[in-house]
């Protein structure tokens, strides 16, 4: 466990204010203000800096977000990049929450090595960050890592897949090239599978884009037609191998497609018979826990270094179940602005 390194100055301060969202378009980085109010106690201002807000895990990950602040009666900005390749635009958004001195910042870092020297900077203000979602490994600034552990994710992918068949031909989907969270998805599932009859034939990155994805799927069915297996990093792109398999003329019943994030878009692929499984990442929980423990840290609290939120896997058969609690969950999407 840690100490905040503000203790001293906010623990005794009570929370008040109102929850504040800011649209994550501009070079501002969505910063937004309160209204001061309350009953004359300071009122915090937690940052929360995202990989993007134009995807529906993120719009997840933003409603746990939301409703974390407007409990905890903190004021929350809300801001991410226009896609997850886009690394310098989250930088320049951290930079900014650095520059109007919020108390909090969490993070979803896009590429470890480039977003840590930013957040030292925030250290170095006194501002605790938590990060979500993916971990920095190895950097001991950080108050604590809230999200999936990615590996596992990939094992019980794999499990999923070892339940369904024990031979054939996987092609494998990456994310961003070097992201720490979709490589260790796909590492998981592979080494799981390893002492299978199953053959990797294909291992590819598409930048976790659902274009990409049907691009690189297209490619591969190509020079592997008979192809019977795709572990996709994650939904998007396991939804555009899914057009690619359909534009093919492949036989759905014929190749098993599995996803991770358990985004609205996949469980209405799975209702509708197309998508197999995606495990789920719980992204609301992981929203609203790390506005939660940022709030804690502020009040003088101590939180656990690691908080692993879990994954779900969902299938045909409890996709409709899931699917109305990811409603009730998300945020809206203009939130994006």
């Amino acid at each position: 466990m840690r100490l905040t390194r503000r203790t001293a100055a906010l623990g005794a301060a009570a929370l008040t204010g109102s929850l504040v969202l800011a649209a994550c378009g501009g070079d501002d980085g969505g910063g937004g203000t309160g209204d001061g109010g309350g009953d004359g106690g300071e009122e915090y201002t937690v940052a929360v800096v995202l990989k993007t807000l134009s995807s529906p895990f993120w719009l997840q990950v933003a409603g746990g977000v939301e409703d974390g602040g407007e409990a905890a009666g903190v004021e929350v900005t809300l801001a991410g990049a226009t896609a997850e390749t886009q690394v310098q635009e989250q930088i320049d958004k951290v930079r900014a929450a650095i520059t109007q001195q919020v108390d909090a910042l969490v993070v979803a870092p896009t590429q470890a090595e480039q977003l840590q020297p930013i957040l030292e900077q925030a250290v170095a203000a006194d501002i605790p960050v938590l990060l979500v979602d993916t971990d920095i490994e190895g950097w001991d600034g950080k108050e604590t890592f809230v999200g999936t552990d990615n590996y596992q994710a990939g094992v019980t992918a794999g499990e999923y897949i070892l339940e369904q068949t024990d031979t054939g031909s996987i092609a494998v989907i990456r994310g961003v090239p070097g992201n720490p969270s979709t490589d260790s998805r796909i590492d998981g599932a592979l080494e799981t599978i390893a002492d299978s009859g199953i053959e990797v034939v294909a291992d590819l990155a598409a930048n976790s884009d659902r274009a990409e994805g049907r691009s690189v799927m297209a490619d591969i069915l190509q020079s592997n037609p008979d192809v019977s297996i795709v572990f996709a990093a994650n939904d998007d792109m396991a939804l555009g191998a899914l057009e690619a398999i359909k534009s093919a003329g492949v036989t759905m019943e014929d190749i098993l497609v599995i996803g991770v994030d358990g985004t609205s878009d996949a469980v209405a692929s799975m209702t509708a018979g197309e998508l197999d499984a995606s495990i789920a990442q719980n992204s609301y929980d992981m929203g609203r826990t790390s506005v939660e423990l940022a709030v804690e840290l502020l009040e003088g609290g101590t939180i656990e270094e690691r908080v692993d939120t879990g994954v779900t896997v969902v299938t045909q058969e409890n996709a409709e179940e899931y699917g109305s609690q990811l409603e009730e969950q998300a945020a809206d999407e203009d939130v994006a602005g």
